[in-house]
């Protein structure tokens, strides 16, 4: 009798722990930091292999003011190879990042120095700018970025000064 009161006991315990285990909700950045980090070394390093493997193909980036899309891998690639040329030390530092199904979000900080060809003649100066990145994947893929960030700080930095406009007459 209490041999059996043992085992029906165990196999509540047994029962019970495979219900619940099953119950839980799968940890979404289980799936989507691997690629999230990847993205972020491919900024980083400007070594562009393997993303096709970590990008939804209608890949957007999307970044302020306007928020316009760039769509697909290739004018990312473009983006990246811009960047790293006027920035050749350009370099992404998460500061938080949160997961939640299919979506993530990061607080992060930017530093690079502009002696690079790019936009305008290279300054040699440094920028240290903070911004804020959601991202949405699809399919396990990145799908888009919106990066929100103060361009007019950054411009700041490597040495732009705001004018403002003269009076009207």
């Amino acid at each position: 009798m209490k041999s059996e009161r043992c085992h029906a006991a165990i196999l509540i315990v047994l029962i019970g722990t495979a219900t619940l285990s099953g119950c839980r909700t799968p940890d979404p950045a289980a799936e989507l930091k691997p690629v999230l980090d990847r993205y972020i070394e491919i900024w980083n390093t400007g070594n562009l292999q393997g993303v096709e493997q970590i990008l939804h193909p209608e890949f957007e980036l999307r970044m302020t003011p306007e928020f316009e899309p760039e769509t697909g891998i290739e004018l990312l690639k473009e983006s990246i190879a811009k960047y790293r040329t006027a920035y050749p030390d350009f370099h992404i530092d998460v500061d938080e990042l949160f997961f939640a199904q299919d979506v993530a979000a990061a607080r992060w900080t930017i530093t690079a120095t502009h002696s690079g060809p790019g936009w305008i003649p290279p300054t040699g100066k440094t920028v240290k700018v903070p911004g804020i990145s959601i991202f949405h994947f699809e399919e396990g893929k990145l799908k888009d970025e919106w990066v929100a960030g103060n361009n007019g700080y950054w411009l700041d930095q490597i040495g732009f000064t705001l004018v403002p406009p003269s009076p009207q007459q």
